[in-house]
Formats: structure tokens, C-alpha cells, sequence
């Protein structure tokens, strides 16, 4: 029954999304929004908003190669960013250029008091650019059309209704999400694109990651485990909806891994402490703040997780990143950096899943 309810809930967000492709349509022509061409002048952009109103972990972290190129581009630019993610100011804390972040909330009428005064907020700003960094997102065109910007960015898309200075069209073919908010930017100001230099980036400080490291000990200590010569794998068994791996595959997967490669020691992350882990007698830990979960996976060999938020957090660091995939593209959502691998697993077997993880098994970055 879970399967089904998740199944129902994804075939409703598929027919909002046509919904609201097909209103932006019916606006555009009414409208009859026409975007100049044209590279945009970076010299004059001092200031920029960034709106993503959307309450995802993984949309969130999305943007932040736009925010390493918008850095690395226009050094000079103060960022704001307009997000409904509610953890985002704890998340994104200490990214270069950033000067705030004005909150949104995440869904209900009920809190429309919380959104006005958040679109005041961002409408007292007069900035110099304002980007929606996605295509299709209806709540980013709103919020750009209401703010005092002299430059607007998006992409030109046959539904985009709200009135831009300077549009990018998509690009031809697959381009992973993580990619597309840093190419739109790129594009725009004509500069140099290679999106395999492109991963999402969330920089820790020393004193997170040695924290992290001396709660990873404690719980391998508590557990028995030996780390002595061991390579420590980290994962994340708690996916939801028809992302899931169930307990018994989670099981039957560890032990044809642990087959293979008889020297690694495994740690369970847990969503909440009072989670039941999926695998009885390994090292478990939870860890309230995300930025602590980042900087422990940081300290590991290799980190496994199905399609979840722990996933992107992970590719945020050095340590390799194994996404289990059933439900969504990869191509699209899978973690981004090199060392990083995602595996289809529905059509499989544990054992062959876990088979072909050893066959691939992908080493550390620098």
C-alpha cells in the first residue's frame, strides 16, 4: 500500500507540472513576452537575487555551482538567495558572496502572512540582476516579475511568461540539475562552459569535520568495530516513497558486499535517533544538523544511499558517493562529481547490485 499511495502522489506532482506548463503557456501568449538578445554585461551586475522557491534539500543544494560561478565570475556581486527550503540558512551558511538569505515558506495558505512579509523583504532590495534559475518553475516567474531588478535571467522556454532582459535557451539533450542553474549563468555571460568541472559544493570548516570524525569514532567504538586497517563505508537506508529499498534488501546487499570485500566496517546513518536500523549489528549514528551529516560522510571511505537528501549532501564532499536508483533518472538527479556512481537497481538483484558495486569500486578524491 505505501508503494501505491507513492506511486498516486507521483502521477499527481506529473499533472501539476503539465498543469502549470500549460497556464504558463496560455500567459506567454497573452502576455506576449518577447526577450531581447543579447550577452549579459557582467561589469554592471553588483548585486544579485537568486530565486528558488522550492522546500527540497537536493533543489536547494542544486544551486550551489551557480553560486560558486557566480563568485568565481563576478567576484565583486553581492547574492542574496529567495528559497522556501526551511534548513537553508544553517545549510548554506558561510558560502562566499552570499550577504542573506530571505525565506520563504514551504506551502500552505494558511502562512501567507509569512510570504508577504518575505516578498517585502525582497522587494525593499533595487538589485542589478535577478535569476529564476530553472525553467519550469511557475512560483520563480512570479517573484521575478515582482522584483526591482534591472537585469531579469531565465530560460527561454515556450511557457516563460514573465518579462526578462536576457534569456538562455536548453541546452540540447540530458543536463543534470545540478548543472543547469551554473549553465544558464555561464551562457549568459559568454563565458567558458565545461560541465564536467561542474559538483555541488558546501564548504565545512576544520573544526565541523574533526567533530565529525570524533562522533564517527564513538559510534564505531560503541558498536565493537575495529577500524584498524578497515575502510570505513557510511549509508543511508531511509529513502521514501518508491525511492525505498526495503530492510530485507538492505540486508541481503551488505552481506554479498561484505563478501567481497571482507575488511570494511559499516556505519548506518539514521534519519532520527529513535529510527530502527535497517541492519541489525552495525554502527549506527544520528546527527541533528545536516552540515554535521555532510562533515561526518566527509571522514569516510565511500558512502552508499538510495535517491535521498543524504546523497547530495555526500556529493558535496571528497568522499565517494554510490546512489541506489528505482524511481528517478539518474542522468538527471544522481550525484554529480567524478568519483561519484549511481546504479539502476531496480531490475537487479542485492547481490548483483552489490556485484557491480565491487566491480566499479571508485577511489577517494584528493
Amino acid at each position: 500500500m505505501p508503494r501505491v499511495g507513492a506511486l498516486i502522489r507521483g502521477q499527481l506532482r506529473e499533472l501539476r507540472g503539465q498543469l502549470r506548463y500549460a497556464l504558463g503557456l496560455v500567459l506567454q501568449r497573452l502576455l506576449r513576452r518577447r526577450t531581447p538578445a543579447g550577452l549579459l554585461d557582467g561589469q554592471q551586475v553588483h548585486s544579485v537575487l537568486i530565486v528558488r522557491i522550492n522546500g527540497r534539500l537536493g533543489n536547494t543544494l542544486f544551486l550551489t555551482p551557480l553560486l560558486e560561478r557566480l563568485h568565481a565570475l563576478l567576484p565583486q556581486a553581492r547574492i542574496d538567495l529567495a528559497l522556501s527550503y526551511p534548513h537553508a540558512p544553517a545549510l548554506l551558511d558561510g558560502l562566499p558572496g552570499v550577504r542573506q538569505i530571505i525565506l520563504f515558506p514551504h506551502r500552505g495558505v494558511a502562512r501567507l502572512g509569512e510570504y508577504w512579509r518575505a516578498l517585502r523583504q525582497l522587494r525593499a532590495s533595487h538589485y542589478d540582476l535577478a535569476i529564476d534559475p530553472t525553467p519550469f518553475s511557475t512560483s520563480g516567474r512570479l517573484i521575478l516579475s515582482l522584483t526591482h531588478a534591472r537585469f531579469r535571467l531565465g530560460f527561454s522556454v515556450p511557457s516563460q511568461w514573465a518579462a526578462l532582459t536576457h534569456a538562455v535557451p536548453l541546452p540540447q539533450g540530458t543536463l543534470h540539475q545540478g548543472r543547469q542553474a551554473a549553465y544558464l549563468l555561464t551562457r549568459a555571460l559568454g563565458a567558458a562552459w565545461d560541465p564536467d568541472a561542474v559538483r555541488l559544493w558546501l564548504p565545512l570548516s576544520a573544526a565541523e569535520i574533526a567533530a565529525a570524525r570524533a562522533q564517527v569514532h564513538a559510534a564505531l567504538h560503541a558498536a565493537g568495530a575495529s577500524t584498524d586497517g578497515a575502510a570505513v563505508v557510511g549509508y543511508f537506508g531511509h529513502a521514501t516513497g518508491l525511492k525505498a529499498l526495503s530492510a530485507q534488501w538492505w540486508r541481503r546487499f551488505w552481506q554479498a558486499l561484505r563478501a567481497l570485500r571482507p575488511q570494511l566496517v559499516t556505519l548506518e546513518f539514521l534519519p532520527a535517533a529513535a529510527a530502527v536500523p535497517t541492519v541489525a549489528g552495525f554502527a549506527t549514528l544520528h546527527l541533528p544538523s545536516q552540515r554535521q551529516l555532510t562533515a561526518a560522510i566527509s571522514t569516510l571511505q565511500l558512502f552508499v544511499c538510495a535517491d535521498a537528501g543524504p546523497m547530495h549532501l555526500a556529493s558535496t564532499t571528497d568522499t565517494p558517493t554510490v546512489a541506489l536508483f528505482q524511481a528517478t533518472d539518474a542522468a538527471l538527479y544522481g550525484p554529480l562529481k567524478r568519483s561519484d556512481r549511481s546504479i539502476e537497481v531496480g531490475q537487479r538483484t542485492p547481490e548483483e547490485v552489490a556485484a557491480a558495486l565491487h566491480a566499479t569500486w571508485p577511489a577517494r578524491g584528493p
